[in-house]
């Protein structure tokens, strides 16, 4: 790839783009059409899309010079422009697009459709845009012309040509405005980075940003030296330095009263995204103004020849947990003096210094790899602060301005920890700047636990002066693993600014169960965070896994142990009192698996406790949105010379749908397949193009991709973490039951797709009762809801609920309805219902277990009302009459459907199409025919045992037939060849398929009988008329 001088010009047309001769021997001796890849330094490292273009000569353009069309990058005419890009020759011919879509401005759209025929439509568009032929080049997002014309869609792939003779082309109406028109068209001249002339400036005020990433090489101009501190660079746009009346590469002073600070700023070339009057800086600077959004900018005459050298400066280490840990200590100071020694810094008295690492390397630093190579990931930062400076005799600067650094002529000393509190990330984003990994971003308003969290915690910053008697703790609990409790303690502590002090339980094991265990267990605890907390403030003090350490005693338990249980929670309480009481701004928070594990001493020590909660369909779709964002998607891929995105067809709400009942990091392990599967995917199949093509198109993850990484991660994942999944039963699969799913309608569609008309507070009905013969289609029924409304399905049998410990039945029943709570929207069906919720009072277990199981799921079912909206509760049973008179009652399972044998022609009729739907049938079979030699007491099940007997007559018949086809032909051809040999070599696709004659019904008919007798038939019927006479 060759790097280019660029230019911009207005007048040449989309998809075309100029080169000065030389570069004409970069295709050699081919003379088609040539084709180059083009892409410009952009300032957003996600956003490295090539443009391909067709290329002509200008023998005008100075040598090494691409010309290319502005507006096809959405560039006025007026606007400061980069000057290089990057350039690809491309050998071979573009791919020919099947299809295409074309996004038209309103006025556009409406005048083409008054054209008579689509022709003369592209023929306009064809005119109009210079889109030629079989020759220029489109891309998915592509400005044909700006707020006219863009490219919505193209397949096969993300580029190609379109031939108007086989290409169909499909014209879409903007009708919500994503074509916007270019800002500030007034000339015919881009402005060149070296022609801002300088002017009288003045003070100006405005916005102070912190860059979210740093500014590549090729767009700071001009270009910085070598030595040059990148570390006080400031960028600002066009506007605000022709306002200031400075040009690119000179040097400022920024205040806000208090701080002041000398930056080089230069200007921001388009195309970008930043908004006018904003300085954009880098962390380093940015922490010496926190807190503040505005600050004003002046013209400051510095000549860096003329900044007095520091003979000598002494910074201290800012206090938090990695500072004060022995081990990162090697690793911080090598990267500590990388600063220094790369750059001549230019540091001001108090400045912070930011210093990353890498904290899974730090076990394996030593002082004696300083001069050894590594590749590091960093993912962790600390800071320093500058304290004192001394120089040489008659090298002493003004109190408060800035010196220099030289790594070869300064002492530097590192002096004690300092109290500092650390940088919000409200204020700066430096994680985002430094490619640390991210802390997922809580959404208060889809998040009610995480705002509740939040507030506890600025409660706890904005009242400093609180006695301690009413020091802040938390208790953050869920039901199942891994839904985050982690993860918002540490996105509250960033966003917040508090030190953080994590230790986790589970590393304090190995004493558990010794008599010195809890000395040693709470004498670590002390020593580890009294050495930290006098350097620390604001900070949260966070146990996660405290159910390992902090069990409740089992009365059954040893009494020694309990005796010990006992005496860890007195000492952890304790422990909590102390640290809040001498340090007053220090608040505790803890993190449990199971809240009932935790003993009722250290609950009571906790001041507050919130449930994280399995994600909720609108929080599943938050966290998508997250993972799926370009900053997730890049952060492991370093070496990845194409950029990740999304196709089109992605929905990240049918996502979050499909997702329920999975926890966070199951929704990241789903993406991270997903991608590595589609990146697997395309250099497999780019393996052997040597064309190009594709280089430089964006990978784009698919929705398929991502459905299937879904579905993976249920079947590998269903059974240890419960979740539940969809079935697949449409409607078509059952017959005769039209009257019933209007009701079904009724119940369960109306509060789901209109939940206002029940927010007047009007109970919803949530449970549905299928009672009836056995094998007229209840369970099918239940499954076909959950697939007709995407409703997670949960499949409850008697047996899984019972269990030999008092009161583990009766947590059975809880922990199915909190599951299917988890996973709403969720159909829960308890198949045979009367083996579960049999009359109470009747049972001869002397536990009364099942007495007890009945009155749990009464409670269940009754709070629904609280929580439960989205949870169906549906019921099958054979014997209604054996159910608990108190499940019948409204607001239970109060919708009884009756789910009787078909006793009509036209239903068995329905019944026997549904079954054999999918079935190859001879042109003989008659279904109507046959359903009217069916008695009226066939069940559905009964038809399936007739259907499936079919089907297996006509296999039976055909495998006769081929085994007289293999004698035929041994016959024929004097040889023995075996059947096996027969299917794989000799046999056609019609010597395999199986047809289902008329004759195989019958023969089905004759030997099935039927399941309910005429006696049973008429006792479920007199059921059925009591019931209704009841309700």
């Amino acid at each position: 790839m060759l790097r280019l001088k660029l230019e911009f010009s207005p007048t040449i047309q989309y998809g075309v783009c100029e080169v000065s001769l030389n570069l004409l021997d970069e295709w050699g001796s081919d003379n088609t059409t040539k084709y180059a890849s083009v892409r410009l330094p952009a300032y957003n490292r996600y956003n490295q899309d090539a443009k391909v273009l067709c290329c002509s000569v200008n023998h005008n353009l100075p040598l090494d010079t691409v010309r290319v069309p502005c507006k096809m990058f959405q560039l006025s005419s007026t606007e400061l422009a980069v000057n290089c890009c990057y350039f690809k020759p491309l050998n071979g011919c573009p791919p020919v697009l099947q299809s295409v879509a074309l996004l038209l401005k309103s006025d556009l759209y409406d005048f083409l459709h008054q054209l008579p025929k689509l022709d003369h439509r592209l023929e306009f568009l064809q005119a109009k845009y210079c889109i030629e032929d079989t020759k220029t080049v489109i891309q998915i997002g592509d400005v044909i012309a700006p707020s006219w014309c863009a490219v919505a869609f193209c397949s096969p792939g993300t580029l190609g040509v379109i031939d108007f003779q086989k290409t169909q082309i499909v014209l879409v109406k903007d009708t919500s405005q994503l074509l916007r028109p270019m800002i500030g068209d007034k000339g015919d001249n881009i402005i060149n980075l070296n022609t801002l002339s300088l002017r009288e400036g003045k003070e100006i005020l405005v916005n102070l940003r912190c860059l979210e990433t740093p500014v590549p090489l090729d767009l700071i101009s001009p270009i910085p030296r070598p030595t040059d501190d990148d570390s006080i660079f400031a960028f600002a746009d066009i506007q605000t330095m022709v306002a200031l009346g400075t040009a690119s590469g000179s040097f400022v002073r920024i205040s806000n009263g208090k701080t002041s600070r000398a930056v080089k700023l230069f200007v921001l070339a388009s195309p970008n995204d930043f908004e006018t009057f904003t300085l954009y800086t880098q962390p380093r600077i940015m922490a010496n103004f926190a807190g503040d959004g505005k600050v004003t900018v002046t013209k400051y005459f510095l000549d860096q020849l003329n900044i007095p050298l520091a003979s000598s400066m002494s910074i201290s280490r800012v206090g938090s947990w990695y500072q004060s840990q022995k081990v990162f200590q090697n690793i911080i100071l090598h990267n500590l003096k990388a600063f220094f020694t790369l750059k001549k810094r230019i540091l001001h008295p108090g400045d912070m210094i930011p210093v990353t690492f890498d904290s899974n390397l730090a076990g394996l630093f030593s002082e004696n790899m300083d001069d050894v190579p590594l590749e590091t990931n960093d993912d962790t930062l600390v800071w320093f602060r500058v304290e004192n400076v001394e120089f040489r005799e008659g090298e002493r600067n003004a109190v408060g301005e800035e010196f220099l650094i030289d790594p070869s002529k300064t002492k530097l000393i590192t002096a004690n920890i300092i109290l500092h509190p650390p940088l919000k990330l409200s204020h700066c984003d430096y994680v985002s700047y430094y490619n640390l990994e991210p802390v997922f971003q809580y959404n208060p308003e889809i998040f009610p636990w995480a705002k509740r969290f939040l507030d506890i915690l600025k409660a706890a910053l904005d009242s400093p002066n609180v006695p301690s008697s009413i020091s802040t703790s938390v208790l953050l609990h869920s039901s199942v693993p891994t839904v985050g409790k982690s993860t918002l303690v540490r996105y509250a502590a960033q966003l917040l600014g508090f030190h953080l002090l994590p230790i986790d339980c589970m590393s304090l094991t190995t004493h558990l169960g010794s008599l010195d265990s809890i000395p040693k267990i709470v004498g670590y605890l002390r020593g580890k965070f009294e050495s930290v907390l006098p350097t620390v403030s604001p900070a949260i003090v966070y146990l996660s896994h405290m159910n390992v350490i902090l069990t409740k005693g089992e009365h059954n338990q040893d009494s020694e142990a309990l005796k010990l249980g006992k005496l860890m929670d007195v000492e952890m309480s304790k422990l909590i009192q102390e640290l809040s009481t001498v340090f007053p701004r220090t608040v505790f928070v803890g993190s449990v698996y199971d809240l009932d594990s935790i003993s009722q001493i250290i609950r009571t020590q906790m001041k507050f406790e919130i449930a994280v909660p399995v994600p909720t369909e609108p929080q599943r779709q938050a966290i998508f949105e997250w993972y799926l964002s370009p900053y997730l998607l890049h952060l492991d891929l370093n070496k990845c010379s194409r950029t990740i995105t999304i196709a089109s067809d992605v929905k990240h709400h049918k996502l979050a749908q499909q997702s329920a009942g999975l926890t966070p990091l199951d929704l990241k392990s789903i993406v991270q397949i997903a991608k590595w599967n589609r990146i697997k995917h395309e250099l497999t199949t780019n393996k052997n193009d040597r064309s190009g093509w594709n280089d430089d198109c964006p990978i784009a993850i698919t929705m398929k991709d991502l459905s299937l990484s879904i579905g993976r991660a249920r079947d590998e994942f269903s059974v240890a973490i419960g979740a539940p999944k969809i079935p697949n039963v449409t409607w078509e699969d059952i017959g005769g039951v039209d009257m019933v799913k209007g009701e079904i309608l009724d119940t369960i569609d109306m509060p789901l797709k209109h939940p206002e008309l029940f927010a007047s507070g009007m109970k919803k009905r949530s449970g549905v009762l299928f009672y009836g013969p056995p094998g007229t289609g209840k369970t099918l029924m239940a499954k076909a809801i959950a697939t007709n409304f995407s409703l997670n399905f949960f499949s409850v049998k008697g047996p899984e609920l019972l269990n030999m410990y008092i009161g583990e039945s009766e947590a059975n029943v809880r922990r199915v309805f909190q599951k299917a709570r988890d996973a709403k929207p969720c159909a829960i069906f308890f198949d045979e219902l009367d083996s579960i919720a049999p009359k109470r009072g009747n049972q001869g277990d002397s536990g009364g277990v099942m007495d007890r199981i009945v009155s749990q799921l009464l409670a269940e079912l009754d709070g629904m009302d609280s929580g439960g909206e989205g949870v169906f509760v549906i019921g099958a049973t054979n014997r209604p009459d054996l159910l608990d008179e108190a499940l019948l009652r409204p607001g239970r399972f109060d919708k009884l459907l009756y789910l009787g044998i078909s006793d009509t022609n036209e239903k068995q009729l329905n019944i026997l199409t549904a079954l054999t739907r999918k079935f190859a049938l001879s042109p003989d079979v008659d279904l109507q025919l046959l359903a009217e030699s069916c008695p009226f007491n066939y069940t559905g099940a009964d038809f399936y045992a007739l259907c499936s007997d079919a089907m297996l007559n006509a296999m039976t018949r055909i495998a006769s037939e081929v085994d007289e086809k293999v004698r035929t032909y041994n016959k024929v051809h004097n040889e023995q060849v075996s059947v096996r040999y027969w299917f794989d070599r000799i046999a056609t696709s019609n010597d395999t398929k199986v047809i289902v004659r008329m004759t195989d019904f019958i023969e089905a008919q004759k030997v099935l009988i039927p399941s309910v007798s005429e006696d049973e038939l008429n006792h479920y019927l007199q059921v059925k008329k009591s019931f209704e006479n009841n309700s």
